[in-house]
This record gives structure tokens, sequence and C-alpha cells, in this order.
């Protein structure tokens, strides 16, 4: 996630996108293929109904887009906070602004 966009508002159709809004934390998503612009096309508050990180992911519909990838958000008042991104290839979470 650039810098410029590290904090920002969400969006009305990412708020709508996004099931258990408007609860404050973490959400695992989809976002699109662009670095530039890290909008959220729909997710899940992690925990709700119990559900751990992986079987929410798991759980995701696979009809996005290509090149959509899985991330985890944390979302404050109306506010993305943080945005980390899933590598396969390490099983690992990192912030998109490294």
């Amino acid at each position: 996630m650039a810098a410029a966009n590290a904090i920002r508002k969400l969006e009305d159709y990412e708020e709508v996108g996004l099931i258990g809004y408007p609860c404050d934390g973490d959400y695992i998503a989809v976002v699109g293929a662009s670095r530039r612009q890290e909008w959220l096309l729909g997710g899940e508050l992690c925990g709700l109904n119990g559900a751990v990180i992986a079987d929410q992911a798991a759980a995701l519909p696979r009809y996005y887009p290509q090149g959509c990838r899985l991330v985890l958000a944390t979302i404050r008042k109306e506010w993305v906070v943080r945005i980390r991104s899933y590598d396969v290839s390490t099983n690992l979470w990192s912030d998109l602004s490294t």
C-alpha cells in the first residue's frame, strides 16, 4: 500500500462488500490487481462466528477477477489503517507499504 494511501477513508462500495462492517477490526478481504489503489472488493470480519482466519480465507468465493489477491485489512471507524498481503510462497503476512 503506497504511503499516500496508508490511511484512507473507506469507499461506500467497500463498506457494502465487508461482511461484519461497521465493526472495527481485521477483515480478511480481496483487493484488485493495482498496487497503486488497494480497493477492497469484499471480505469478512475476522473471527466472525468464531471462525479462524485460515477457515475464512478458504471459504472466500473464487470468482474475483484474475490478478486479485488475499489481504488482511485493519479497519477503524470508517478508515482503512493497514493492509497486509499474504505471500503463498512464504506463508507470511506482510504490510503492503514495505
